[in-house]
């Protein structure tokens, strides 16, 4: 309901037991990951998100090999967790559980294979007097009184074009981690790094010429299509001074029109050149 009420389009069973008449209870899956260090591009999160679907997806095919029903539940897993007491919402608007504080990937799977059951870790509230998310969002949007979530740079970020001061403030592929990088809560965790292969599949030039099959491949294609990461990396470069020829080559031969408006922007406010419509 709050998602209508503010326009994001979430399309999520609002009432699971009327969405999955067969099934007993909604399973709540949690993948926690170890954050990247702050100043890397690449976000931990969307990778391990994918790692998680697919872990999640043999998960489900275990259980149906056993004749067991399920399937994967589209619901709300936050406002599940939260009116079920798992895990508690930081002022940033994330759910943390537990140890994991708010680094992890959700899923939900609908099946019979068990009766409803919460045994939730013991999480911490927010401290009342913490304001670091508050002092690190770039965008404002965490007031103290909670998030105004059509702020958050994510809220932008759906489709492949994006207002031009997102593309100023990004940081992160697809979107920010600032608030989650600040919070005290998740402190605690060690720091992975992306591997050889990431790397090389989110180098700046290689996705400026469109080749993102692979980098696509590790983070979800549905969240990837129509030259998003090629506009993402031809912003990120030219706020740095780099690639300029790259990116002009981009803006004359792509087919998608996120990359050429975000080409066109990044030369005229970065390189200072007079661009005019192609």
């Amino acid at each position: 309901m709050q998602a209508e009420r503010i326009g994001v389009g979430a399309s999520l069973h609002f009432d699971p037991v009327a969405a999955y008449p067969n099934a007993s209870c909604i399973l709540l899956l949690v993948y926690p990951y170890a954050p990247f260090p702050a100043g890397e591009r690449l976000s931990a999160y969307y990778l391990a998100s994918q790692r998680g679907y697919l872990a999640a997806k043999g998960f489900m095919g275990a259980l149906a090999a056993s004749g067991i029903s399920c399937e994967m539940a589209f619901v709300p897993a936050r406002a599940l967790a939260l009116a079920n007491g798992i895990g508690v919402q930081g002022k940033n608007g994330l759910l943390r559980v537990g140890g994991y504080g708010s680094r992890f990937a959700l899923y939900t799977v609908a099946t019979n294979a068990c009766a409803p059951q919460v045994d939730a870790p013991f999480t911490p509230p927010c401290p009342a007097n913490c304001d670091a998310c508050l002092r690190a969002c770039p965008m404002g949007a965490i007031l103290p009184d909670g998030l105004d979530a059509t702020h958050c740079m994510r809220y932008f970020m759906d489709g492949a074009e994006y207002p031009f001061h997102v593309y100023e403030a990004q940081r992160t592929h697809m979107g920010c981690e600032l608030c989650q990088a600040a919070c005290p809560q998740n402190a605690h965790l060690a720091f992975g790094a992306p591997n050889e292969a990431e790397r090389c599949a989110f180098a700046l030039p290689r996705l400026i010429a469109g080749d993102a099959k692979e980098a696509r491949t590790l983070v979800g294609r549905n969240m990837t299509g129509n030259g998003k990461l090629t506009a993402e990396a031809i912003c990120f470069s030219a706020r740095e001074g780099l690639f300029e020829e790259e990116i002009r080559a981009a803006m004359e031969t792509t087919s998608f029109p996120a990359v050429k408006r975000a080409a066109r922007w990044a030369l005229q406010r970065y390189f200072h050149q007079k661009i005019t419509e192609l």
